[in-house]
C-alpha cells in the first residue's frame, strides 16, 4: 500500500510532466498542441487540488492536524488558479512570451508548493491519518 506522501509525489510528478508538454508546446510556437496541452495540465492541477481540498485536508483537520499549514496550502492553490487563468489567456493570446514569464512565476511557486506539501504536510498526514490511509487513498484514487 502506497504512503500519502507516495500517492501525492505521484500526482505532483504526473502535473510537472503536463506542464513541461504545455510550456515545450507553447515555446515552441505549436499552437495546436498547446492548447490541449495546457487543458491535460489544468485538469490535472484541478483534480490534484480537489483531492486535497476535498479528501485530504478535511481529514487532516478533523483528526486534529495542524491548520495553519493547510491554510497556506490553500492560499497557495487560489494563487496558482490565478496564474492558470493568466496563463490561459496568454494561450488564447497566442503570446509565448507572456506565457513563458507566467509559467515561469508558476514553476516556482509549485517547486516550493510541492516541497512544503512533500516535506511537511503529507508526512504529517501519513502520521495522523494512518489508521485512515487506505480509505482517504481509495477516494482520492476515485475522484
Amino acid at each position: 500500500m502506497k504512503t500519502i506522501i507516495e500517492f501525492m509525489a505521484d500526482s505532483h510528478k504526473a502535473c510537472d510532466d503536463e506542464f513541461a508538454h504545455a510550456e515545450e508546446a507553447v515555446l515552441n510556437g505549436k499552437w495546436e498542441e498547446a492548447a490541449p496541452a495546457f487543458k491535460r495540465f489544468h485538469d490535472a492541477m484541478i483534480q490534484h487540488f480537489r483531492m486535497e481540498e476535498e479528501i485530504l485536508f478535511p481529514a487532516l483537520q478533523s483528526a486534529g492536524g495542524p491548520a495553519g499549514p493547510v491554510q497556506i496550502m490553500l492560499m497557495e492553490h487560489a494563487q496558482m488558479k490565478d496564474l492558470f487563468g493568466q496563463m490561459a489567456a496568454a494561450l488564447t493570446g497566442k503570446d509565448a512570451q507572456d506565457y513563458g514569464g507566467i509559467s515561469e512565476t508558476l514553476l516556482i511557486v509549485m517547486q516550493q508548493h510541492n516541497h512544503k506539501e512533500e516535506q511537511i504536510l503529507y508526512p504529517i498526514a501519513d502520521h495522523i491519518l494512518a489508521a485512515q490511509r487506505e480509505t482517504l487513498l481509495g477516494r482520492m484514487h476515485s475522484l
